[in-house]
């Protein structure tokens, strides 16, 4: 029996203020809700939760996602609660829902609604349950045989040997690296396969679930629409403001259209049922799959059909009071004064963190219509420069064309043929065109070092700025007067801004400003057109390479101020380090604290190498200590210059910030601050974010999200060659950072292509022959022919460029270790492109076809606006559970996600990192179904907000699926988590560490199923993918062998998994420590698996019955929970053995 172990300390509450602290923490809510049809309903809310957010939960209800037009009253509260009342002052928590009259706009919506729940039959193209019959997601090869089912039964009886047979095996195919066939390569034509029952009979025929619309100017008649369903039985309704009835019988009315349908037809009415109980299989809990909309790179099945007219998604669909969502749309917005307001923002109150929040909030709502006007607008005159002769610069001197949209100046250009050359287009030098990028770095780096919470807000200049790319042209969209406004006087001392609907869900969709790329129904590939795409190609590729050669180097200097803001951090942790050190020797020997007092600190500055330039005055004032604490200081007079000069650069405020920070930047000099950033970036700032990634604390999965971490601190894109130098021992980071500069090199190609075409019509093929030379496998015919076709002559140019651009030599052909799709992914984000889901042959020289690319969207750079902080106590959170100490994290993602709510609103995709983050939280500290609750949350505004495929998507498809496991409802974890690993092999591939975290959850599921063997197979997978990317002795790689230890006990090969856990124990030991959490979690279950296995012997031995394997199922538990189990387990059969002592023989 496993001894008890200490438990961890429990961080209690201190003092009052704690005590309340806690009292706000969110707790579990049932919500019950009384339905017009005498029916109730219990939702699980939270008590943090809105009227709003209950008005969410019964959106996503499989009874009652039908209802649109509703308010909600309370026994007490009254009828029609506001959105923004919380439901934890309603006493008792029960509301009634009650049917409002319809408004034309209203009914139009609840049509919409039911356009949407039904759309998933036909909409999302092949389900695959014709295909398969496994619990969805999993493979079919993943599904135990019966041979494989023997051997489990058999694995039982024969104990250790069965099993180490089974592992053997396991390790056998694990280095052999046949993961194709325990997880197949992800397909991009099954892209939408997880949000599809087209196995399903849809109950309204019609193909594109577009009905169809009269408006009629009856009364109280709204308007009639035309339905013909699955039996092919026409429906004609009519609207009124009391619902809906059949034309002819207004004295047969219902509320909801569907309950009419129903009536109308019983066909209709069991097609309907089916697909709400295939809801209800799919997940019970939510996470229907309507509402989405078509803002990922890949467009939905119908419209890869009809790519001439893209039929929209209901929720998009214009007919039916769908938008592309966001605001901007009205010629109002154009002519919105933009720099007052601004500048109104720039002068509110902002010194307490109430203040703030009111500031931030105002901020938010403004910059985020001001984002969504600029660009329905600037994507509008974009469009119109099209139909025009080309847009030249108007001079050499980098003037652009002008044009006045209201009060909005739109700057245009256009795009270069040359692929190694771009136009000096960014928002960061709009405004600064006359500083040299000296002068400019200059200023980034002032920014950074002065930065607070207000930095983002105050900064007008680059707030009043949206950079907007659509095809070949460019437009910088600017607030007119931005300067002039800066001089304003009389300004008001606060600003009305109107807020968002739904609680900021339905932000602006900016793939619905597409450009469509196909004029007719049928596609047809003229190879003529074809020819000449590839001699345009051949041509730029070819002046494009002899342009990159005689190119000279050039150093980038350039500063983001984000690498200012990071450094002083750095520097303040660096003293507030050297100031606990020196406190800590000064208490363990007193009598030495003159002397050792500049020993340690020349120890710590030789240790951190920091700044010269920064401390110089160190070593001079400590060469006799004695002296100058009699000699009075004398005034420098060079020092103080210096600090007048900085301080006119940065203002008063800012520099008494930077002075009372105590870490000597405000008495350096220009020159000294710049060398100093730059020995900041090169000697700490680049090491450190590599440190991070071998520690996991960082993981990126794409280019998106490495760009991301490299942004946020301040790092240029440029370094991509000097981080994969750093990661040669990460195989999956410096992969990535290939991935990367591949696809920012590919980037500008695509460019030059469509820069090169003289009419729209031709965009499909240029940009399907750059993507074929890029992508394809060119045949060894034409390689043996020429050595100057388009496609050798763009990986020649790919070469010379990434050496001259990222400082990285690609090895001799980079080709088969480039994972395609991630490339594909990329350049389309990059570029606007949208392709069709289809499954394409990269062993072609011609993958794609015109027929592929469906449409071009915009691309958009702007300032992030939120709240600074709500991200600090973000990061507050996560670095208190990176620490263990939950109670914190807890009460800091709960605060965080207050402020984000308050800031952003409840459903913007903003929020979703905050939700994601606090179910994490709570998952660790037990709490799964309130966890579950806030992941899902996160999970429906992502799909909606952000992609189905980006990396937050992805993440929390991952997140919930354990989270529904710990719920013991593994079958439907498996669904997600198998959603999960397909995104995962179709963006990093199988080499990284998500990809083997993610098996070991596959496993864990797998083993709750009872198939011991595929999970064993999934977690040797996990283990080799660990050691090969990581590390033997990383803390991932002890959690697969972990894994596997537990895996093993539930055959009851417990020798097996002593082995196992003693290598676990040992890499925990040497990396964390004896006292830390984990490792003594280790080595609790190295005891209860060495017991088990003595139990094991003895019970060989004398015939006694086998010791119970059952414990292996609570792997998740921490190392006290365990041991409770353990002992309570222990403490039952031992009164089971007094029982059995008692009876008479």
């Amino acid at each position: 029996m496993a001894p008890r172990a200490g438990r961890a300390k429990v961080h209690k509450p201190k003092g009052e203020k704690k005590k309340k602290e806690e009292k706000t923490l969110p707790v579990m809510l049932d919500v019950t809700v009384h339905l017009p049809s005498g029916t109730q309903i219990t939702l699980k809310g939270i008590s943090t939760d809105r009227i709003l957010d209950v008005r969410r939960l019964l959106a996503v209800n499989v009874e009652t996602c039908h209802l649109t037009n509703f308010s909600l009253a309370h026994e007490i509260k009254g009828g029609r609660l506001r959105d923004s009342l919380e439901i934890a002052v309603l006493k008792p928590c029960v509301l009634t829902l009650v049917e409002e009259d319809y408004t034309e706009e209203k009914a139009i919506t609840h049509v919409r609604r039911l356009l949407d729940i039904v759309s998933s039959t036909a909409c999302f193209g092949p389900s695959g349950k014709q295909l398969t019959d496994t619990h969805d997601g999993s493979h079919k090869e993943n599904s135990p045989s019966t041979e494989d089912s023997a051997k489990l039964g058999t694995s039982k009886s024969k104990g250790k040997s069965e099993a180490a047979a089974v592992i053997a095996e396991a390790k056998e195919a694990s280095e052999k690296g046949d993961i194709d066939k325990l997880c197949p390569p992800s397909k991009l034509g099954q892209f939408y396969q997880f949000f599809s029952f087209s196995h399903l009979t849809a109950p309204i025929q019609c193909k594109n679930l577009l009905l169809k619309f009269c408006c009629f100017d009856l009364r109280p008649a709204t308007f009639i629409l035309q339905v013909r369903l699955c039996n092919g039985k026409l429906v004609t309704a009519v609207a009124c403001t009391s619902g809906f009835y059949n034309a002819g019988k207004p004295q047969t009315k219902f509320y909801q259209l569907v309950n009419l349908l129903r009536h109308a037809s019983k066909a209709f009415a069991n097609a309907y049922d089916d697909l709400i109980k295939a809801f209800v299989e799919r997940n019970k809990f939510g996470n229907i799959p309507y509402g989405l909309r078509s803002n990922t790179w890949v467009v939905p099945p119908t419209a890869a059909e009809a790519p001439s007219t893209f039929p929209p998604l209901p929720s998009e669909d214009e007919t039916w009071g769908g938008n592309g969502g966001g605001q901007g749309r009205d010629d109002e917005s154009v002519e919105k004064e933009w720099s007052r307001d601004f500048m109104v923002l720039a002068r509110m109150p902002c010194k307490t963190d109430e203040e703030r929040q009111v500031r931030d909030r105002k901020a938010f709502l403004l910059h985020s219509l001001f984002v969504d006007t600029c660009l329905v607008h600037a994507t509008s005159v974009l469009k119109d420069a099209e139909q025009l002769p080309d847009v030249p610069l108007i001079d050499d001197r980098g003037h652009f064309l002008v044009k006045e949209a209201g009060s909005l100046n739109v700057l245009l250009a256009q795009d270069v043929t040359d692929a190694s050359k771009k136009v000096d287009f960014k928002i960061d030098t709009i405004h600064s065109r006359q500083l040299t990028p000296e002068e400019l770095s200059q200023k980034n780096l002032f920014k950074g070092i002065a930065a607070d919470e207000s930095t983002t807000v105050h900064d007008t200049a680059t707030l009043g700025v949206v950079l907007i790319r659509h095809k070949k042209y460019m437009a910088l969209v600017e607030a007119r007067g931005l300067k002039e406004a800066q001089g304003m006087i009389n300004l008001p001392n606060d600003l009305q801004v109107e807020e968002q609907a739904e609680g900021g869900a339905n932000a602006l969709n900016v793939n619905s400003l597409r450009s469509l790329l196909h004029q007719t129904a049928s596609v047809s590939v003229d190879p003529e057109e074809v020819r000449k795409s590839r001699d345009v190609l051949q041509r730029i590729m070819a002046e494009s390479l002899k342009g990159l050669q005689n190119e000279s180097d050039r150093t980038d200097g350039f500063i983001r101020w984000e690498l200012g803001a990071c450094w002083v951090q750095h520097l303040q942790t660096q003293a507030n380090s050297e100031k606990a050190d020196a406190k800590g020797s000064n208490k363990q020997d007193p009598k030495k604290k003159t002397n050792e007092k500049l020993v340690d600190k020349k120890t710590v500055l030789e240790k951190t190498k920091p700044l010269d330039s920064l401390r110089d005055h160190v070593s001079d004032s400590q060469e006799s200590s004695s002296a100058s604490l009699e000699k009075p200081k004398e005034v420098d007079p060079l020092k103080v210059q210096s600090e007048a000069h900085l301080k006119s650069l940065l203002g008063d405020a800012a520099f008494t910030r930077l002075k009372e920070s105590d870490i000597g930047l405000h008495s350096k000099t220009v020159p000294e601050l710049v060398a100093g950033a730059d020995q900041y970036y090169n000697d700490v700032a680049l090491p450190k974010l590599v440190s991070d990634f071998a520690s996991l604390e960082l993981s990126p999965v794409d280019g998106r999200t490495l760009t991301d971490f490299m942004h946020t601190r301040g790092l240029r894109m440029r370094s991509l060659g000097r981080v994969a130098e750093l990661s040669k021992k990460l195989p999956h980071i410096q992969s990535l950072c290939v991935h990367e500069m591949v696809v920012r090199a590919f980037k500008h190609v695509l460019r030059a292509m469509v820069a090169a075409v003289t009419h729209p019509s031709e965009l499909a093929v240029s940009i399907a022959v750059a993507l074929n030379a890029m992508l394809g496998t060119p045949s060894k015919e034409s390689m043996l022919v020429s050595s100057n076709t388009s496609e050798l002559l763009t990986w020649k140019w790919l070469e010379a460029f990434t050496l001259k651009r990222f400082g990285w030599t690609l090895s001799v052909d980079p080709r088969p270790e480039l994972r395609k799709y991630a490339v594909l992914r990329g350049i389309c984000h990059k570029v606007g492109v949208e392709i069709a889901p289809r499954d394409y042959d990269y062993q072609s020289p011609n993958p794609f076809s015109s027929a592929d690319i469906i449409s071009m969207v915009p691309v958009y750079k702007q300032a992030a606006c939120s709240s600074a902080d709500g991200r600090t106590l973000l990061e507050s959170s996560k670095t208190a559970l990176d620490k263990g100490k939950l109670d914190d994290a807890v009460a800091y993602g709960t605060k965080a996600l207050a402020k984000l709510v308050a800031v952003c609103g409840s459903y913007h995709r903003m929020t979703a990192g905050a939700y994601s983050l606090l179910a994490v939280v709570l998952y660790h500290t037990g709490d799964f179904n309130q966890a579950t609750i806030y992941q899902q949350k996160a999970l429906d505004i992502n799909e909606r907000e952000l992609g189905l495929d980006h990396p937050d998507t992805m993440k929390s498809y991952g997140d919930l699926a354990v989270f529904y496991y710990r719920l013991q409802h593994t079958e439907l974890a498996l669904k997600y988590v198998n959603r999960a690993l397909y995104l995962l092999h179709l963006i990093c591939g199988p080499s990284h560490p998500n990809t083997a975290a993610t098996y070991i959850n596959v496993a864990m599921m797998e083993e709750g199923l009872g198939n011991v063997h595929i999970a064993l197979r999934y977690l040797h997978e996990a283990l080799k993918c660990n050691q090969r990317l990581l590390g033997a002795d990383h803390i991932q790689t002890a959690a697969s062998y972990h894994a596997i230890a537990i895996a093993l006990s539930l055959m009851e090969a417990y020798s097996l998994s002593v082995q196992h856990e003693q290598t676990t124990l040992q890499i925990l030991q040497a990396k964390l420590g004896p006292d830390d959490l984990r490792t003594q979690d280790a080595a609790a279950w190295l005891d209860y698996f060495d017991s088990k296995a003595v139990e094991q012997q003895e019970a060989a031995r004398t015939g006694a019955p086998k010791p119970d394997a059952s414990i292996a199922s609570k792997g998740h538990l921490s190392v006290s929970d365990l041991l409770e189990y353990i002992n309570a387990e222990a403490e039952l059969k031992r009164k089971e053995l007094e029982n059995i002592k008692r009876k008479p023989k």
